[in-house]
């Protein structure tokens, strides 16, 4: 093979690469140098958007024409070596990026089709395949075109090996691939960069950042079906930016030094000119920045024949965090074509008023550009603002504000609008809550139902987020024509996950210990995904107290979805409580190393809670257990001890944190049902099974002294003269006796502390023995049903184990607590038992280090009465700012329920009848043939729940406590009835169907 002959060709390649045909074509029909517009690429698309057509397709011809001349001449001096023809196009591709400023595809194509058309055929229906998946993930946009573009180059290595089967050809195909994947992504993007020319429709999917948040949710709300009128964005440059400005939010790569010169030159105009507007020297635009093409207007007054409005939709305008509410000028009615020029540059000017500046200054908003709404002007009979939710609390009502005419005049505040409020908390049906409703005679009650159904359907429609809209009537139909976030009620509060980890109402110490532990492990997880985006996260603010009760930050938690690519839904499952979606495929990919970091933690957690349970929290529990034995009374040694415990607590609650996480994905990947576990290991299992045996012992020695039925005195009495029994019953109690009603709540008091509530009950269970057994479950599975189940079964395992543990230290941090209690009543720093809950943790390091005579009484009292106030009062699945809303105490009666069903979570099959027992405690006195109501369920509450003929609970879902029990005891159960503690009754009759998740009312 004559290499000459080879070096002439490469040569001769790269010249022909090098030579600007494209610029020339584009000179001749048009008189414009493409190195000087747009992204000062010279390629096909750029002499199409800057050239015109004729430009265009005598570029597209000249580009055909150069890529098929090298491969006819590898073909022809070598033709039994075809792979010279193709990496003959290696180096004609780099002389046309390198020096003619294009991208080579084109060339590359054509080329190839000569080459072999299978070859060429293949890539090209891959790409438009990889085109039409990459549009259903990201949807239409410049994204997948770029996507599916650079997968077609990338694949072509692999049809030319079909098809050709020649490993020479595959090589010279692969360093073309690789090649002109580079250059697609160095190169900018004149396509994308076009659209900051073109006129949008509300019909398109827009991009916030470049028609403005208000136009962008505009549009969302019209493309899905809301009566939204139609709608033009003219977006806009920032004033004094050259296209190469714009060109950084569309380019992959960097800019040559001609463009960097010009970027900053733009930017130093740019700078001086916000310095004047601020300094009010420059109020008035130039106005060559703001010139607009005649045929524009001329297109919009087309497409809108009659009277217009002018609205401006900056980026940050109403948007998640700053509304810019009144900042932005809006004018109307215009029109002439004179008219919208006028009020077009006018809307513009306003962004650059010191008022504007000044908001986005207090706001840190950047000062980037804005585009204009432009609609037709609306005549309307009624006009106005409603609000999905109160706006000052988040309270469930629907507040609406309307005048005679334009929505101007109720925005505007200078005159006192007709105020309504709809309280949709209730079960009411809404047509009776607007005939009860004292409204003015002026706004018709059918006008008024649509708003509120507008209204609910919005904020479902934005994931549950409550929002600020304006809307029109104009005789006819309701037009919605602006809707925002509630920006005063961020963030939101949701109880959907603290419900189960920290429920019911909480005491200083309980929140103080348990909020950094909490707060901190969920940081550490979110990290450990997100990396150095996590920077800038307040993961302190991860959860908080309100009325007493514990929430998470669902605003931060939505933020953080949102960044590990989890889908739009994620929100709605914090407010609501729905199903998350599946995560796009798109917005996964970048989060792949940080899950892939989060995959190998869970992996690996089995093998290191094994070495921390034998060198780190085996050995605590020890040397706590002989410390309880040899009770200390040196304050100082027990702040010591408790200040340990919570050491030991961090890495355990870490564990008991990503255990349940690890299970769940588990389960999920090798679809395992909730039954096919075996929780026998469980705490709140095991307890209930090894009192269950001790009953059925005492229920045997009590029959056997009885010659008839075994009554509880019976029962009591053979209890109190069997020291063997006493015996068991005491050891029951060594065992189990760190358990509580609830487990992460130090306030609450333990089983060991209470024996004889425990005693009562084993007397209570030993009278139904019989009836409670429980044979072992026998599962008839298959070979891979029960590979699936191994593959879950260790893990929940040491999840029982790692709760074990994190239950016992709480334990005993509860009793280095009582210790310190004690000798603060000994020495009068405390009145009555239990005070020291009502104290921070940082409150007794002071105390006790600072050895200062203090009393803290006053302060005990105050919280002890906001607590029981708060444990009386409804608490909301979702607060929205830092405020409960203010509502009232209320119960369901027939009169005022609709259908008088109310629909939960279904957690345990069955149907039953009964009367309502409300269990506040786990030592309620449940009574026989109950149906327990109770707050939420912990490991505490088993005892009680195997009494009731059935369970409803207020939170808690089917893998909670409850549901968990109530499954393996066949007791019918439903949870997450809202309230239900203060809602419901005692002796109230109801049905309950755990199959369906109903309550039904019977009287």
């Amino acid at each position: 093979m004559p290499l000459g002959t080879i070096a002439l060709l490469l040569a001769a390649s790269f010249s022909l690469g090098a030579l600007p045909l494209t610029g020339w074509a584009v000179r001749v029909f048009s008189r414009r140098d493409l190195r000087g517009l747009g992204t000062g690429n010279v390629g096909v698309s750029a002499a199409f958007i800057h050239g015109g057509k004729l430009a265009g397709i005598a570029a597209v011809l000249a580009e055909i024409a150069r890529g098929i001349v090298p491969v006819l001449a590898g073909r022809f001096w070598f033709p039994d070596a075809p792979a010279i023809a193709i990496a003959l196009l290696i180096p004609l591709v780099a002389g046309r990026y390198a020096i003619a400023r294009g991208g080579g595809v084109t060339n590359a194509v054509w080329g190839l089709l000569v080459f072999s058309p299978p070859v060429a055929v293949s890539s090209g229906i891959w790409g438009l395949l990889v085109w039409g998946l990459a549009q259903r993930w990201w949807g239409e946009g410049d994204r997948a075109r770029l996507f599916a573009s650079r997968c077609g180059c990338l694949c072509t290595p692999i049809w030319v090996w079909v098809w050709r089967q020649s490993v020479s050809e595959f090589l010279a195909a692969a360093g073309l691939a690789v090649l002109l994947a580079a250059i697609n992504f160095s190169q900018g993007d004149d396509m994308a960069l076009s659209k900051s020319d073109q006129l949008f429709s509300l019909d398109d999917s827009l991009d916030a950042a470049i028609c403005g948040d208000k136009a962008a949710k505009l549009s969302q709300l019209k493309r899905a079906g809301f009566n939204v009128p139609a709608g033009f964005i003219l977006s806009s440059k920032e004033e004094g930016s050259s296209a190469t400005d714009y060109v950084t939010d569309v380019t992959d790569g960097t800019k040559k030094e001609e463009g960097r010169r010009k970027k900053e030159e733009g930017r130093r105009k740019k700078e001086e000119g916000r310095r004047k507007k601020e300094e009010g020297r420059g109020e008035k635009i130039n106005t060559e920045h703001l010139s607009i093409p005649d045929a524009l207007i001329q297109n919009i007054k087309a497409q809108i024949p009659d009277r217009i409005i002018v609205r401006s939709s900056a980026a940050g305008e109403d948007g998640d965090l700053s509304s810019a509410a009144g900042q932005y000028q809006t004018i109307g009615p215009v029109s002439t074509q004179a008219e919208l020029l006028d009020a077009i540059n006018r809307c513009r000017q306003s962004y650059w008023t010191s008022e504007a500046v000044a908001y986005r200054r207090q706001r840190h908003l950047p000062d980037t550009q804005m585009a204009v709404l432009i609609q037709p002007y609306i005549d309307s009979q009624f006009a106005g603002v409603m609000f999905s939710r109160n706006p000052l609390d988040g309270g469930s009502q629907v507040i609406i504000e309307a005048l005679p005419g334009g929505a101007e005049s109720v925005v505007g505040g200078q005159c006192t609008p007709v105020h309504l409020e709809i309280d949709f908390s209730k079960s009411e049906s809404l047509e009776k809550k607007l005939t009860e409703l004292k409204s003015n005679s002026i706004i018709a009650q059918s006008l008024l139902a649509e708003l509120v159904k507008q209204a609910q359907a919005i904020e479902a429609f934005f994931h549950g987020i409550p929002q600020d809209i304006e809307w029109s009537w104009d005789g006819k139909e309701v037009w919605i024509v602006q809707s925002r976030p509630i920006t005063n009620l961020q963030p939101f509060w949701t109880r959907t996950i603290a419900a189960e980890v920290i429920p019911g109402a909480i005491r200083p110490l309980t929140w103080s210990i348990n909020r950094p532990l909490t707060c901190g492990v969920w940081g550490e997880i979110f990290q450990v995904v997100l990396g150095d985006r996590a920077i800038g996260l307040n993961f302190n603010e991860t959860a908080t107290l309100l009325g007493s009760h514990a929430y998470f930050n669902a605003t931060l938690l939505g933020e953080i979805f949102r960044m590990m690519g989890l889908p739009e839904q994620g929100l709605e499952f914090l407010l609501r409580g729905q199903k998350m979606g599946k995560p796009p495929l798109g917005k996964i990919l970048p989060n792949l190393p940080g899950l892939w970091r989060l995959v190998q933690r869970e992996r690996a957690l089995n093998a290191d809670f094994e070495v921390d349970r034998t060198s780190i929290f085996l050995p605590a529990l020890q040397s706590l257990e002989k410390e309880v034995r040899c009770s200390a009374t040196d304050l100082t040694e027990l702040l010591e001890r408790a200040e340990q415990i919570q050491e030991w607590l961090k890495p355990i609650t870490y564990y008991n944190i990503l255990g349940p996480i690890g299970l769940a994905i588990r389960k999920a990947i090798f679809r395992v049902s909730d039954e096919w576990l075996n929780n026998d290991s469980a705490p709140e299992i095991a307890s209930v099974r090894a009192l269950q045996q001790l009953a059925y012992k005492l229920w045997q020695a009590a029959f056997s002294q009885s010659e008839g039925t075994v009554s509880i005195a019976n029962l009591a009495q053979t209890f109190a003269e069997t020291p063997a029994l006493q015996a068991d019953f005491e050891k029951w109690l060594d065992i189990y006796g760190y358990l509580s009603e609830v487990g992460t709540d130090i306030a609450v008091p333990t089983w060991r502390e209470q024996p004889e509530i425990y005693q009562k009950l084993l007397i209570t269970m030993a009278q139904k023995a019989e009836i409670n057994l429980v044979e072992k479950r026998k599962l008839d599975l298959t070979f891979g049903q029960k590979w699936r189940l191994d593959k879950c079964q260790e893990r929940a395992l040491v999840k029982n184990e790692i709760s074990e543990i994190y239950a016992r230290l709480l334990a005993h941090l509860r009793w280095t607590f009582l210790e310190i209690e004690a000798c603060g009543l000994a020495m009068q720093v405390f009145q009555a038992s239990g005070d020291i809950f009502y104290l921070e943790f940082g409150e007794i390091q002071q105390w006790i280090r600072s050895g200062a005579s203090v009393s803290f009484q006053e302060t005990i009292s105050q919280r002890r009465d906001r607590l029981l106030a708060d444990r009386d009062r409804p608490i909301p699945p979702v607060v929205y700012g830092n405020l409960l809303p203010n509502s009232q105490k209320r119960s369901i009666e027939p009169a005022t329920s609709a259908t008088n069903i109310i629909q939960g979570i279904p957690a345990s099959i069955g149907r039953v009848e009964g009367f309502v027992k409300i269990c506040r405690t786990a030592s309620t006195d449940l009574g026989e043939n109950a149906i327990a109501v109770v707050p939420y369920t912990d490991a505490g509450w088993a005892p009680l729940l195997l009494g009731a003929t059935a369970i409803i609970a207020e939170v808690g879902g089917q893998l909670s406590h409850g549901a968990i029990i109530a499954r393996e005891y066949k007791i019918p159960a439903v949870m997450n009835i809202s309230e239900a503690t203060t809602r419901l009754r005692d002796g109230q009759k109801v049905r309950v169907d755990g199959y369906l998740g109903t309550v039904e009312l019977l009287e």
